[in-house]
């Protein structure tokens, strides 16, 4: 298989284009979560306003199963954060007094989780070159991920990345994320792209090849996590097992940057 072939690339963006780092669990950032709502009028403490969040989220997921069937949800976070100010069960004086709508305030709200939670931002290496190489060489390039609109946008744009792409689909517009079929096929509808000659770049097998198998798209494994030889060959078992398809049509490359040397070199 010659991977430059292929007339368009389409990418996951965390573990493949973006190094991220977060920690959406320990109290102490919660702690701060609940310190901001404070500001906005609604009383929580760390424990309860985690508490909370997690049932909130869930309750969403279930309702957009049952409005669009579909497999596997995804959410929008701000509505979350919006139900959390409008349906605290303690709140103060303050929250009568801002002159914002509660979706102004939701928005500020998610951008405030993101950052607080986020450890580690910045592109892996050869990530700008890469995509610029596929640009030149007149190829179609793509994002699919799943992701929060409300704070991946920004993220984007602070990276320099809107630029290198045709198309942007984020899972948390879309209502459904990956590995879900529904999800790649929007994308190949919108823009007609041949499914055998589009390959999904991802580093989550489950996630990103599953979804290659699953549209019928060759994929390229971005091997981030740094998995062994024998545990990728065990996740490509899985794989077989679970969509009835060779994983055959799977480049593998240690890093984006080594993804980048392949294609140059197979021009």
């Amino acid at each position: 298989m010659n991977i430059n072939e292929n007339n368009n690339f389409v990418f996951d963006l965390y573990g493949t284009l973006i190094e991220m780092r977060t920690d959406e669990e320990e109290l102490p950032f919660w702690s701060e979560m609940a310190e901001i709502y404070a500001v906005y009028g609604a009383d929580y403490t760390a424990a309860g306003l985690r508490r909370e969040y997690k049932r909130l989220c869930k309750e969403e997921e279930r309702r957009l199963i049952a409005e669009t069937g579909c497999r596997i949800p995804e959410i929008k976070l701000e509505k979350v954060f919006a139900r959390l100010l409008s349906e605290a069960k303690h709140t103060h004086k303050t929250a009568h007094t801002l002159g914002k709508g509660t979706e102004e305030i939701a928005y500020y709200i998610s951008n405030s989780f993101r950052v607080l939670s986020r450890h580690r931002m910045k592109l892996y290496p050869a990530v700008p070159e890469l995509l610029q190489y596929l640009r030149g060489s007149g190829k179609g390039v793509f994002m699919l991920s799943n992701a929060q609109a409300v704070f991946t946008t920004p993220e984007i744009e602070q990276l320099d990345l809107a630029k290198y792409f045709d198309d942007i689909f984020l899972s948390s517009d879309i209502g459904v994320k990956k590995p879900e079929a529904t999800f790649f096929e929007k994308l190949l509808k919108k823009h007609s792209l041949d499914p055998a000659k589009t390959v999904m770049v991802g580093n989550d097998f489950y996630a990103d090849m599953g979804i290659a198998l699953a549209c019928g798209t060759p994929g390229a494994h971005i091997n981030s996590d740094k998995l062994s030889a024998r545990e990728r060959a065990k996740q490509k078992k899985m794989l077989e097992a679970e969509y009835g398809r060779s994983t055959d049509n799977i480049f593998e490359y240690q890093s984006i940057r080594d993804m980048y040397k392949a294609l140059v070199q197979t021009e």
